[in-house]
């Protein structure tokens, strides 16, 4: 669509990968065959067989995203480093999903235009705002009050939720790290200037730490309600590839390739810091997963479209949809993994939401091969969400063990 630090040590490189965009979904083994047994559609595969290697063959993943990223970024930094607003004849793509997530009151062509829509947007930018998730704006006002009133606690008050682990509980501001993989010349953008408090899905998960009371239930009412949204977005996108690649997936694939793994929710604060009003508070990345999806009503979040910076409307109700980096390599590049970043105008204080579907710490199978169509090379290996971020750990610590990538 034309609308658009190097780190101390190798324990605060895995550290700072796990949680970087909250990264990864770990793909189980699951009970349908096809998750057990994963199905490959590319030419010259079948069952587990990995892809032949071909001369398009991007054998390397962890190499290529971060290559691929600082390419476009700099593109669009000679346009300019600054974003913009959408001029006043473009608006931004907002997807009304609620025919998905209520079949039995609409019709086959309803269903239809929310997959071309998605399609349009999964392919270009990589990113869209939706609306008719069903979610209730009290709920957003209950969780926005709540993590105000828990980020406004004194550091040593917050510190007493955290668990040691950057997945669960409070991080504390500047103690991680997209300067890890993404690197920046200036010395104020090799920590990523936020605070953070994570819960994984479902919120009584035995490695939650549990938060203010308020803030708690806001959280976990959020992610028991966003179960349902991440349903229908997955087999939306399933859809998308269908049409798009001319084969049948069954309907629930794309979620049913992750059976029983569990998203992460992260409150994100990025305060203001006197010396630090020039600096990006989130470098620009993409995130490693399948998809992320955010909630967030104040302006900062500013991605690359149409090959230069903009700025991206955050309105009250609407969630905002990303692709990762897993979905582009599942989809053999035809999803566009959304390059984005918390620029230096962010409001005040900013505040959000991110989801990011299926993270859970499971044992994760081989993952799947990229979906082609007929004929089509396959430009990426087989890989799982987990398996991918191991890889970008293994080349960080020099771990070359081959067993932790899967």
């Amino acid at each position: 669509s034309k609308q658009f630090n190097n780190m101390r040590n190798n324990n605060n490189v895995v550290k700072n990968l796990l949680t970087l965009g909250a990264l990864f979904a770990i793909v189980v083994d699951g009970s349908a065959g096809y998750v057990q047994k994963p199905i490959s559609l590319c030419s010259s595969q079948e069952g587990m067989a990995a892809p032949e290697k071909n001369a398009t063959m991007i054998s390397e993943p962890h190499k290529y995203f971060p290559t691929q990223i600082k390419h476009i970024v700099d593109a669009a930094d000679a346009i300019s480093p600054d974003a913009i607003g959408l001029p006043d004849d473009q608006s931004y793509p907002v997807i009304d999903i609620s025919p998905w997530l209520n079949p039995s009151m609409s019709s086959d062509k309803e269903r239809e235009n929310v997959v071309n829509q998605v399609l349009e947007e999964a392919t270009t930018g990589g990113s869209f705002s939706i609306i008719g998730h069903g979610i209730d704006d009290a709920l957003f006002d209950r969780l926005y009050t709540a993590a105000r009133s828990f980020f406004s606690m004194s550091l040593e008050q917050k510190m007493g939720f955290s668990s040691g682990n950057n997945l669960a509980g409070y991080v504390a501001y500047r103690n991680e790290s997209v300067a890890s993989i993404h690197k920046s010349g200036s010395p104020k953008e090799q920590k990523d200037l936020r605070e953070t408090f994570s819960m994984s899905s479902p919120p009584n998960n035995d490695g939650n730490v549990q938060g203010p009371y308020e803030f708690y239930n806001a959280m976990s009412e959020y992610i028991e309600q966003l179960q349902s949204v991440e349903k229908a977005a997955k087999q939306i996108f399933t859809a998308a590839l269908s049409s798009a690649k001319g084969i049948d997936l069954p309907a629930t694939y794309l979620k049913d390739v992750e059976e029983h793994a569990t998203g992460l929710l992260r409150a994100s604060r990025y305060p203001s810091t006197p010396g630090f009003e020039d600096a990006t508070k989130l470098l620009p990345h993409s995130d490693f997963g399948t998809i992320t999806i955010l909630a967030s009503s104040e302006e900062g979040l500013e991605e690359i479209r149409d090959g230069r910076w903009y700025k991206v409307p955050m309105r009250k109700g609407e969630l905002h949809v990303s692709v990762g980096e897993v979905y582009t390599m599942w989809s053999n590049g035809l999803f566009k993994n959304n390059i984005h970043r918390v620029g230096k105008e962010a409001k005040k204080d900013r505040i959000s939401f991110p989801y990011f579907t299926s993270q859970g710490k499971r044992t994760s199978n081989p993952g799947i091969s990229p979906i082609c169509s007929d004929g089509e090379e396959p430009r990426f290996p087989r890989v799982s969400p987990k398996g991918h971020v191991m890889h970008y750990i293994s080349a960080l610590t020099g771990n070359d063990d081959d067993r932790i990538v899967n």
